[in-house]
């Protein structure tokens, strides 16, 4: 990622420039001349997709799309805090990321000159050194943005070349049609019986991991440490990612961000099994990359049969991944009944489930939607644990809503500031939250993690880890 597109006011001034450009009357011709993507769009299409861009423009300028449920941190030494949009601004927009993904896009595939490699580390911490919080690229010759306006022009860096508007303007208009026609959905499971895996067996668990950013790339690096000492141990292993490839789940960003770094060998194919789950910002342009890239990889495809929801058994426990973002922050049929089909199957198995949207919060709202759905599977009482990602924390919950372990690992690759003291109570129906960060002066930056699931008959030991490999916590799931 480069640090400028992270940037909020920046995106806001190309979001500026290609509606201006879309939606000009005499730049019809221009467009059926220079721009070979946007003629293959009609008049109607483009219009819809200026109206995509004006509504959001609109609705940008009044609230912020970017991360929910991390407020800006304190002033500290009397000086003014600085905003997560500034450094990081990660839209839950599907209009805004495709045109983060075009901007970046653009830049690196046509003007790799304007990009600069900065410090690749930020000093040190416990004797070990610290990567950048978010990027390690940036372009050339751009200056620090100031702070937003209070109204008027945007236009705070002046205008863009017209090549650079025509080339990201076309790119987001037909990423939008694409994200408006999405793939089609795969209503067959992976396989037509739970997959057998083994009464000891490891299982890696890593959320919203996607972002290729360098602290991404290191933690890849401390969950391949779990698999080779898996593979001294003689242990049977599987790697479950819960979802969101950054920015909306394109061919070249499922390459570069995700599958560069997944942490299981092209040679450990049939060995070491590998699952990713829909995320919203897969589905952001429409879910095609997320089928034809990601799970078409050789290290995903024999397990995943072109379908986005499993399952796999034991003599002990079933497990379960689930689509919730197919249909957004929901469950597309047949999920629930296949669910509750299979469950009912396996009367002395213990039920997990794996999917990007949570149940529920303790900082951010959940979708009635996807309770409605899921509440067959949990009124049988078979839910024992449910682990989800989607908000980029990591948190622990008291039994609730018919789930006794209730697990939220979504930390695994998106920087966000860490404004809770560690001694401060944790809002209900929370239990633990990992609340330490990297000090990065004005900024308290939370640290990343992912879970390994150690199966053991009925326990499940589960260990928690951090970017720096060290083992935060430690429970027993039974």
């Amino acid at each position: 990622m480069i640090e400028q597109v992270l940037q909020r006011e920046f995106v806001l001034q190309w979001l500026a420039e290609v509606r201006s450009y879309l939606e000009r009357s005499d730049a019809s011709n221009e467009r059926r001349g220079l721009e070979t993507k946007l003629s293959a769009l009609t008049a109607e299409q483009i219009e819809e997709v200026v109206e995509d861009l004006r509504r959001t423009e609109m609705a940008e300028l009044t609230e912020s799309t970017g991360q929910s449920g991390f407020d800006p941190p304190p002033v500290r030494r009397g000086l003014p805090a600085v905003q997560l949009d500034g450094k990081v601004f990660l839209s839950r927009s599907p209009v805004i990321s495709n045109l983060q993904a075009a901007i970046e896009e653009y830049y690196e595939t046509e003007r790799s000159d304007q990009i600069e490699k900065t410090a690749t580390t930020t000093g040190r911490r416990g004797g070990k050194e610290v990567l950048p919080v978010a990027t390690d690229r940036r372009l050339r010759n751009v200056p620090d943005l100031p702070p937003p306006p209070s109204k008027g022009d945007r236009r705070l860096l002046g205008k863009f070349e017209p090549t650079d508007v025509r080339w990201v303007s076309a790119a987001t208009a037909m990423a939008l049609r694409a994200f408006r026609g999405k793939h089609a959905f795969n209503s067959s499971p992976s396989s037509p019986e739970p997959r057998k895996i083994g009464n000891r067996a490891r299982l890696i668990v890593v959320g919203d991991w996607g972002s290729g950013l360098p602290r991404a790339q290191a933690l890849s690096g401390w969950m391949r440490r779990e698999l080779d000492d898996g593979v001294r141990e003689n242990l049977e292993q599987h790697v479950i990612h819960l979802g969101d490839v950054y920015y909306a789940g394109w061919d070249r960003e499922y390459r570069n961000r995700f599958l560069n770094y997944w942490p299981v060998k092209d040679s450990e194919k049939d060995k070491i099994s590998s699952w990713t789950l829909n995320g919203n910002h897969d589905m952001y342009s429409g879910g095609f990359s997320y089928y034809t890239v990601g799970l078409e990889d050789a290290r995903f495809k024999s397990w995943h049969n072109g379908s986005s929801f499993f399952s796999c058994a034991n003599d002990n426990w079933i497990l379960f991944g689930l689509d919730t973002a197919y249909d957004d922050f929901d469950l597309r049929p047949p999920q629930s009944g296949w669910v509750k089909a299979q469950i009912a199957k396996c009367p002395a198995q213990k039920v997990l489930l794996f999917s990007h949207h949570q149940l529920f919060s303790a900082y951010e709202p959940v979708s009635a939607e996807l309770q409605k759905k899921i509440a067959p599977v949990l009124s049988t009482g078979r839910v024992t644990s449910w682990f989800w990602g989607h908000e980029h924390r990591c948190m622990l919950y008291n039994a609730s809503d018919e789930v006794q372990y209730a697990r939220c690992v979504g930390h695994g690759g998106v920087p966000v500031y860490m404004f809770h003291g560690e001694q401060d109570p944790y809002p209900p129906p929370g239990k633990y939250e990992y609340r330490r960060y990297i000090d990065g002066g004005l900024e308290h930056w939370a640290i990343f993690g992912f879970a390994v699931l150690d199966f053991e008959d009925r326990i499940i030991n589960v260990k928690y880890v951090n970017e720096f490999g060290e083992t935060y916590k430690t429970e027993q799931i039974s």
